[in-house]
This record gives C-alpha cells, structure tokens and sequence, in this order.
C-alpha cells in the first residue's frame, strides 16, 4: 500500500511539473549576422548569384507565455511595449514615438508576417537583443553593419513559430523560416533589398545565394493569396547552395565607423539605372561572371586565383560607384581593401559599401595578424567575429 501511495504521489507530482512547465512556456532562439563575401549589388537581379557567409553575432529572442503580446528590444531600451494582434495588423496599446515606430517595424512586420501565417496568435512576451550590433564612438552610437535588422526578424519568427509548436530545425523548418522573414523583411525595407542577410541568418556558414523573384512574390501579395499558401509553394529563382571552408580560411573583418542606409543607396542606383540601362546590365553582368567563376575555383580549392578574383570584384565595385554616382567604395573601404592586397590577403568591401564593414581574406594567419595590425594603425576597427556555421536555432 505504501509502495502504491508513493506511485501515485510520483504520478501527482509529475503533472504538476509538466503542467507549470507548460503554463510557463519559455523559448530562446538566435540567428547569426551576415557578410557579402563576393558578388554585392549584381546580386539584386534574378539569377544573378553572390557568395555569402553567417557571422557569430548573433541576435537573440526570448519568448514566454503572457497573457497579451508585449515587446521589448534591448538594443533601443524599449521594455514592455503591449499590443493586441486582429489577425493581420499589430496596433500599440498606446501611442508611440516616430522614433519607436522606427525601432520596432522590423519586429511588427515579423509578428504580423508569422501572425498572419499561423492564422492567430497566442499572446506572448518577446524580448530582443543582439551582441555587438551598435558600438559606441566619441559618444555616439553607431550601428555595424552585420545586418542585425534581418537577423532580428529571423530570430522573432523562427522565435514565435518555436512558441507554437512548429518546426524550426529541419531544412523544410529553415526554409519556412527564410521566406516568412524575407517577406517581413522585403516589406518593411520598403520593397528593396535581395534578402541574402536573411538566409545568412537563417542558414549559417558560407553559401552561393541567388535571390527569390520579387515580381512574382509582389504579384502572389497583391493579389491577396495567403501567406500561408505563399511560403508553401517554390520560389522561381531562390538558392542556397552551401560551400565548403578549410581549416586555414582567415577570415578579417574591419569596420570604417561610417553607417549607410542600403535601401537608400539601391534607390540612388536604380535611379541612375533607368536611363543608363546598357551601362547598368554590363556592370552587373561582369559581377556576376565573376561570382560563376569565383564559386568553380572555390570549390576546386584554388587558393590563389580565388584571391584574384576576390579582388577583382572590389575593381568591378569601384567602377559601379564611379559610373553610377553612388558612394560605393568610401576612402576607409579602398585603403581597407589595398592594404590587405599588399599584404597578401584579398580586401574589399562586404555589402552596399558607403561604409560600414570590409573584409580580407587569406590563407595565412601571419597575413591575416599583419592585416589587422595595418588596419588598426590607420583607424579601422577590428571587429572580432568569424565564420558561424550554425543558422538561426
């Protein structure tokens, strides 16, 4: 009878755990920032294919079971904005600054993307932050260029998919994950944007990309057809193809402490584009060659001719800012990309350009420590961060 007694307590006690490890369902998930490796801007025409790579900083989202949707970003010292969600649109509680509708669209467009996806959603908590997405300098805060908007809504739907039960590790999860984000993303970012740091943050390590079809996505939205059908079907043009990396890839990553807005330099160049068309399809079509090339002596593991083509591409960008107008490759970035030349490592640009961060790439790490130390002398900031092989998870 004592035996039994003390069963039945067992069983007992073991319900009430479960039930409160239900009632307080927690869940944690990050995703990886992202560097353009090779084939920037020529990317942003279907078919076109670049070479890019997850970095480890990552963007975290910690969810919890609440009793209406609240937010809070870290990052912007948000803490605790109240939402109710109709099953498409996610209105404030209260009313908020031009400047936090500004901080918190890339959240709103992730919970309404997913929210619309799911059909409802139950009410919970999300909290997000990410590892050294701004840095202070001379008492400013300056954001680095690791793509940490992306980052932040891959992490929120992989997040809120997670809270309600769905899968998020396998390949079919992951690509849930990317299309739901590249929507939310692509929409916030009024309409611009290849969403390669939506599949570095989705995927991880180093991968060929070609970007989805836009037209046909805008035409498949417009046309009212539910997200849920959307992200079920295949995306004309859409590929990621993983790449291999050897243990001797040094990978370096400085930072020139100069923002740009992306969006707005694609719309610069857009512009340009429309009446210089010829100019336009050569410039690209050069980028993208280049990329073909690139990804055949890559996987070949040949060193040396990937090195030249690396730097080849940052001529290739050089001449699309100087034929387009658009500042593509700043003073910071061109002495970043000739000093690791002359060092013996590949430099350039990794993204838009007009800033931000620019890489070099050896297979040394006396030339990668000598790149750093010339860098450093000449006010480039070193960011400490590698190839991170593991997607949003």
């Amino acid at each position: 009878m004592e035996e039994q007694g003390f069963a039945t307590f067992r069983n007992t006690i073991g319900t009430l755990i479960e039930k409160t490890s239900l009632e307080n369902k927690k869940i944690s998930v990050s995703a990886p920032g992202k560097l353009f490796l090779s084939g920037e801007w020529s990317v942003l025409e279907v078919g076109n294919p670049g070479i890019v790579a997850a970095v480890n900083k990552r963007v975290h989202a910690e969810l919890e079971e609440r009793d209406s949707i609240s937010v809070s970003i870290d990052d912007f010292g948000i803490r605790g904005l109240d939402a109710d969600f109709d099953g498409k649109q996610l209105d404030w509680k209260r009313e908020i600054t031009e400047r936090e509708k500004d901080q918190t669209k890339f959240i709103r467009g992730a919970i309404e993307t997913v929210g619309r996806y799911l059909g409802e959603l139950k009410p919970f908590s999300i909290r997000s932050w990410g590892e050294e997405s701004q840095i202070e300098i001379d008492g400013e805060v300056k954001k680095i260029g690791f793509g940490s908007s992306a980052a932040s809504v891959v992490a929120a739907i992989a997040g809120i998919l997670k809270f309600h039960d769905q899968d998020i590790e396998s390949m079919k999860g992951k690509e849930r994950i990317y299309k739901l984000s590249a929507i939310a993303h692509y929409l916030v970012q009024g309409k611009v944007g290849s969403a390669f740091d939506v599949a570095a943050s989705t995927y991880g390590g180093v991968f060929v990309y070609q970007r989805f079809d836009p037209k046909w996505l805008m035409e498949k939205l417009d046309a009212g057809i539910p997200i849920k059908d959307i992200v079920d079907q295949e995306w004309p043009s859409f590929r990621v193809e993983p790449l291999e990396i050897s243990d001797d890839f040094n990978l370096i990553i400085g930072w020139t402490k100069e923002s740009a807005s992306t969006s707005a330099m694609v719309k610069q160049l857009n512009a340009w584009a429309e009446t210089n068309m010829e100019e336009y399809n050569r410039l690209y079509g050069q980028i993208a060659d280049l990329v073909m090339e690139l990804v055949h002596e890559w996987k070949a593991d040949n060193r040396e001719r990937v090195l030249e083509l690396l730097r080849k591409n940052e001529d290739y960008l050089r001449e699309l800012g100087q034929k387009s107008g658009v500042n593509i490759e700043t003073e910071d970035l061109r002495f970043l990309s000739e000093s690791a030349n002359k060092s013996g490592a590949a430099g350039k640009l990794s993204g838009a350009g007009g800033g931000d961060c620019g890489i070099g790439i050896c297979f040394d790490k006396e030339i990668a420590e000598n790149v750093k130390q010339k860098w450093k002398e000449n006010g480039i900031y070193i960011i400490d961060a590698t190839i991170e092989h593991k997607g949003v998870c």
